[in-house]
């Protein structure tokens, strides 16, 4: 039985993708007070320009293409005015 190399090498890169994912969200988890302070801060900063629904407000870190990124998704019931 010979090995297919082609086979091999996108099942090699199929696991580094998933060890990459594996370690960014070990490392969310590890700082999860770290997401909880920015998702205070940046509610926060939102709440000073719009009216907010905090509670339904999701923030996040995530694994994107070419490395990490935080998302967050604040739903805004309306922008305040900026005198």
């Amino acid at each position: 039985m010979t090995a297919n190399p082609g086979a091999s090498a996108s099942s090699k890169d199929v696991a580094r993708e998933r060890l990459k994912i594996v370690l960014v969200q070990d490392r969310a988890e590890a700082n999860r007070g770290l997401v909880e302070k920015l998702r205070e801060e940046l509610l926060g900063v939102v709440a000073k320009y719009a009216e907010i629904e905090a509670e339904r407000a999701e923030v996040r870190i995530a694994r994107v293409e070419g490395g990490t990124a935080l998302l967050a998704r604040v739903p805004v019931r309306s922008l305040k005015r900026v005198s």
